[in-house]
């Protein structure tokens, strides 16, 4: 399953345009979001990369344990997800439940607070992963109120190929500790296998740049300065030192990365260590690659990390049937952890579940998984809104337009950064139903005024 980066990008509310009037329903098994009966609960969602099979498989046994009751569920495209739900909560028409991908429907009042209902429910959010659980968190902190849980827990951490690091006598990397970007680096240049022929090169490692930076403090510990954080020194030498290894051939760049997936050069043995979530295990595993699980690399001073994400459920306070659909989110805070882990091969956000259905007891792979995600936290909350940080891009410059440094593009970057970070922390201090909905309101009328394309 993919991750999502939804205080930067989802939060947004300017995903109108593609989407706009009613008439462009998605496909699902329902349309409306009242679903087609009292004892209808619609459900909203984005494709989650695995054919829905989670979801559908709590589908089947929700409504055998509550007859008569039957989910309408609806799964748009990603891009269009957002649009659609900003658009049915402006005209007070949202559906029952959905994924809360958005921090701006909790912070408006949008969002029903799930926190003392999941006590009720006989469950502790100390059950729950920190990271995954802080998806569906005000400010990506559950002390300010959880308002949406979900089923797995997904996780960015490394790959490597066990019978490449023993050829050239190299040690696996630690199973719960972070290497440093530096230690990263030095163990890329001691595996990798240049060749004239791209098709006989063996890369030491890859650098994605969009991953790799994307959970280091660029606000600062209270996620209102730029300058300072986003240009740190250590960051710029992070930079530099990834941007060194594909320079010199020893992890791929966007020319071949273009052409064929990290995930597939790997399955290939043309990757000695690399990025990948667990859904990509099964490829590995049919390819017969030996292969072992680390924490994600982090720039020097950082703790250990593994960036962790789940599609968190909840329902709206206009939602038109709410003990439904806190019925359903009952279900899937409690019997749906159980439920998708038979479905999909991701673990349950519950720790606790998983443990008790013994994830990972006879799966050498599962083990290393949950151990690497131990070392999961939420990431410092930034209202969205402020787009100038663009890691992909500085990547880029390094790369390709042959910048000789990243200090000075981050040095851009963060000063660009601060003046709209202090703009969107105002908006989002103040922000009401209110200001969202005229908000909305005016990116719908953009839309409609811009001529198709």
């Amino acid at each position: 399953m993919n991750g999502r980066n939804r205080s930067q990008a989802a939060g947004a509310v300017a995903l109108v345009a593609t989407l706009l009037l009613s008439a462009c329903f998605g496909g699902g098994r329902g349309a409306d979001s009242g679903g087609s009966g009292s004892n209808s609960i619609s459900v909203w969602m984005f494709a989650q990369g695995d054919d829905e099979a989670a979801i559908f498989a709590i589908e089947e046994a929700f409504e055998a344990a509550n007859e008569g009751k039957n989910l309408e569920i609806v799964v748009y495209p990603e891009e269009e997800y957002v649009t659609k739900v900003n658009t049915s909560l402006v005209a007070g028409n949202p559906p029952d439940v959905a994924i809360i991908e958005s921090d701006d429907w909790m912070k408006a009042g949008y969002v029903v607070e799930l926190t003392d209902k999941l006590a009720d429910w006989g469950v502790s959010i100390d059950e729950y992963n920190p990271g995954g659980l802080s998806r569906g968190a005000l400010e990506n902190d559950p002390a300010n109120g959880v308002y949406g849980i979900g089923t797995f827990l997904g996780g960015n951490v490394l790959v490597y190929n066990k019978a490449m690091f023993d050829e050239a006598d190299v040690e696996y990397p630690s199973a719960d500790e972070s290497m440093t970007f530096a230690e990263y680096a030095d163990i890329c240049r001691q595996l990798a296998q240049p060749n004239d022929d791209p098709t006989q090169t063996v890369y030491g490692c890859t650098m994605p740049s969009d991953i790799a930076f994307g959970f280091y403090p660029i606000y600062g510990e209270d996620g209102r300065t730029a300058l300072g954080n986003m240009n740190a020194p250590e960051l710029a030498e992070a930079f530099d030192i990834g941007a060194a290894l594909i320079n010199e051939g020893l992890a791929p760049g966007s020319s071949v990365l273009d052409t064929i997936s990290t995930s597939d050069l790997f399955a290939q043995n043309q990757i000695a260590i690399t990025w990948s979530d667990f859904s990509a295990v099964p490829t590995y595993q049919e390819a017969d690659i030996e292969f072992g699980m680390a924490p994600f690399f982090v720039v020097e001073g950082q703790d250990d990390f593994v960036d962790t994400w789940t599609a968190p459920w909840g329902t709206f306070t206009d939602s038109p049937h709410p003990d439904d659909a806190l019925l359903l989110l009952e279900f899937i805070a409690t019997e749906g952890q159980r439920i998708q882990m038979t479905a999909t091969a991701d673990p349950a956000l519950s720790t606790k579940v998983a443990e008790e259905e013994g994830f990972g007891e006879d799966d050498p792979i599962k083990q290393e998984f949950l151990l690497a995600l131990d070392n999961a936290r939420s990431l410092v909350f930034a209202p969205p809104g402020v787009e100038a940080w663009d890691p992909v891009e500085v990547m880029r410059r390094l790369t390709i337009d042959g910048d000789p440094a990243a200090q000075p593009i981050l040095d851009e970057m963060a000063a660009q950064s601060q003046q709209r970070l202090d703009e969107v922390w105002v908006r989002w201090e103040t922000l009401d139903r209110s200001q969202f909905e005229e908000q909305v309101e005016e990116e719908q009328a953009e839309a409609s005024a811009s001529p198709e394309e």
